[in-house]
């Protein structure tokens, strides 16, 4: 019984036809192993992008830049945050750490140690 009804689910998996991916999630993400293709959170990350592009209207190429340096540095940490714990929410992680690099890429968020008092 349990046979036939996998059966049946992957007969109807089989006949949806799914929305293409962003660009970044397909060619970023998942292309650089961040996440899995078949993972149910890539379309997260394609409305996540969608967001930053259309509706907070950042430039596409600030947001890939971004999205790559978030990843790398993901990555490069092992999956663990800044405490050294490991990430549990790797989208939520990822939704933050763009978003707070892309305000501060655009001048939204200035840092005290990226100003220079000494010529002011």
């Amino acid at each position: 019984m349990k046979e036939r009804i996998i059966e049946n689910d992957k007969l109807i998996y089989d006949k949806i036809q799914l929305p293409k991916h962003n660009y970044i999630t397909k060619n970023l993400l998942i292309k650089r192993k961040f996440i899995k293709e078949d993972d149910i959170e890539t379309f997260m990350y394609d409305a996540l992008f969608e967001e930053l592009i259309v509706q907070q209207q950042y430039d596409f190429k600030i947001v890939l830049i971004s999205a790559s340096y978030v990843i790398a540095r993901i990555k490069s940490n092992k999956f663990l945050d800044q405490d050294g714990h490991p990430v549990r929410n790797r989208y939520a992680y990822f939704r933050s750490s763009i978003i707070w690099d892309l305000k501060r890429l655009t001048g939204q968020i200035r840092l005290s140690w990226e100003e220079d008092d000494d010529y002011g």
